[in-house]
């Protein structure tokens, strides 16, 4: 083993060759560049490497760390690449890039005291067993609790942390395994590890892909993008309840159908890396519950609110042009199916909505100032308000709910904030066209819009509109989808 110190303070990059004093404890082969360790069924000894402890690798802050793994094992198993955690248990505090049972990796990271997250892309578009070597590399941004995690030099997922600021256990960095035994080291070749105590940019990685392949992997986009499809989807814990693959193999179909390019998910749990995968889109993550997924490269994410209430991002469309974009989802309570059974009063509705989601949505907007500020760039927000709209609920369309006409806060508060209803713009009669997007499976509750589509800007203007709630065989969700096309002036 050969542990290089580039001047960079901190940096450390360990590559692999063949001296005589470790001959007989590991075996080599030709890697990316020289030497790789060899940890395959071929060899004798597949004992992982140490790398060093916490203060020659510093994980306490930002850091970035990237290894190049080469497997042909057709089931890898759940095996660490790197790890400076003490077990598999995703409680334990660390770190861990592993190979995957399904011949992809993943990641899983947690402090031990905050949410324990994974990412668990799939062998489909991101293989590591197909006996080529691929670079695998995550940047955690400490200070803007921000994980990326990058496939052959390409940014493919961005998750929020949650919290997770200091991911240093004292423990060892291992490559190859997760402790120093062989039971469970990975079955494969690996190559130059690298680490760094900072947040390294995505063209740094790039280039670090490219230097061994001669492939450089950004987006290629286009100077003018003059429309663009935006879907609204609430998929129904995260797609599982019509089965755990079904559903979310529904899911898919539902949105590669729509031709969405860029898709704001609420009750992502658990499905978001796979759905994005099958879709070859960037993903960021910024709670369980809600997501992002985009044809487009996800220029930068935002800190709004809670994380299980907003999801923003600037999205960069073409060389000319980003748009701003926030998906959320507002308080379940109070339940409107039971106030309408209860015949309360319009007052005592519209009263009982300001403690939850009015106040919500108000600090939602609040957080939204620095894109208010942005007057030329195209603003997008979207969810499920888990809410109706005074444009849906008036004198002409009571009979559809229990006679009633309400001035919804919510509504209401969009468009006082200059946000144009993207479905009622393009549909204005409610009687015609009521958009009932709660519920594709209750249909004993009441029906109405709660999912919604909204947006400003003196660029952009909604074009077509509908509501999603249809397959071949069964809608995977209880919500209708939302998707509006954008058409975009020079």
């Amino acid at each position: 083993m050969f542990v290089a110190w580039p001047l960079q303070a901190k940096e450390v990059v360990v590559t692999f060759d063949n001296p005589a004093e470790f001959y007989e404890k590991y075996r080599f082969v030709d890697g990316i560049e020289g030497k790789a360790l060899d940890l395959s069924s071929d060899a004798y000894h597949r004992n992982p490497v140490t790398v060093g402890q916490i203060d020659s690798l510093d994980m306490a802050g930002s850091f970035s760390l990237g290894i190049w793994v080469n497997t042909t094992s057709r089931e890898t198993g759940l095996k660490a690449l790197v790890s400076n955690k003490r077990s598999y248990e995703m409680k334990d505090a660390g770190i861990m890039l592993s190979a995957q049972e399904n011949g992809s990796w993943c990641v899983y990271f947690t402090d031990g005291t905050n949410w324990q997250w994974d990412y668990r892309p799939t062998v489909e578009r991101q293989p590591i067993n197909d006996g080529k070597w691929h670079f695998l590399a995550v940047t955690h941004n400490a200070d803007k609790d921000e994980m990326k995690m990058y496939y052959d030099g390409l940014n493919v997922a961005t998750y929020c942390t949650n919290g997770n600021k200091c991911l240093a256990t004292g423990n060892p960095l291992y490559i190859g395994n997760h402790i120093d035994d062989q039971w469970h080291s990975f079955e494969g070749l690996l190559d130059r590890f690298s680490f760094i105590d900072r947040v390294k940019s995505e063209a740094e990685i790039a280039d670090e892909y490219e230097r061994f392949t001669g492939i450089r992997r950004e987006a290629r986009l286009p100077y003018f993008t003059p429309e663009i499809n935006l879907m609204e989807f609430n998929i129904f814990h995260g797609g599982h309840e019509l089965g755990e693959q079904v559903g979310v193999n529904r899911v898919v179909e539902v949105i590669k159908k729509s031709h969405a390019d860029i898709i704001g998910m609420i009750e992502t749990y658990g499905a978001g890396a796979e759905i994005a995968d099958a879709l070859g889109y960037y993903f960021y993550l910024r709670s369980s519950n809600l997501s992002i997924m985009s044809k487009y490269p996800i220029e930068q994410t935002w800190d709004m609110f809670q994380p299980f209430n907003t999801c923003a991002a600037t999205i960069r469309i073409s060389e000319t042009q980003v748009i701003n974009y926030v998906n959320l989802w507002l308080d379940y309570r109070p339940i409107t199916d039971e106030q309408v059974r209860a015949r309360l009063s319009v007052e005592e509705i519209e009263q009982q909505e300001l403690p939850t989601r009015y106040r919500e949505l108000t600090a939602i907007l609040g957080d939204m100032q620095p894109f208010f500020d942005q007057k030329g760039v195209p603003l997008f927000v979207s969810g499920d308000f888990n809410s109706g709209s005074h444009l849906d609920w008036t004198e002409e369309a009571k009979h559809l709910f229990g006679g009633y006409v309400l001035k919804w806060p919510t509504s209401v508060l969009m468009e006082k904030r200059g946000f144009k209803d993207s479905y009622r713009e393009l549909h204005p009669d409610p009687v015609k066209d009521p958009c009932l997007t709660w519920s594709t499976m209750s249909k004993l509750d009441l029906q109405y819009r709660i999912d919604f589509i909204y947006y400003m800007g003196d660029k952009v203007k909604a074009v077509r509109s509908e509501m999603l709630d249809k397959h071949p065989i069964r809608f995977p969700s209880d919500h209708a989808a939302m998707i509006t096309t954008f058409s975009f002036k020079k």
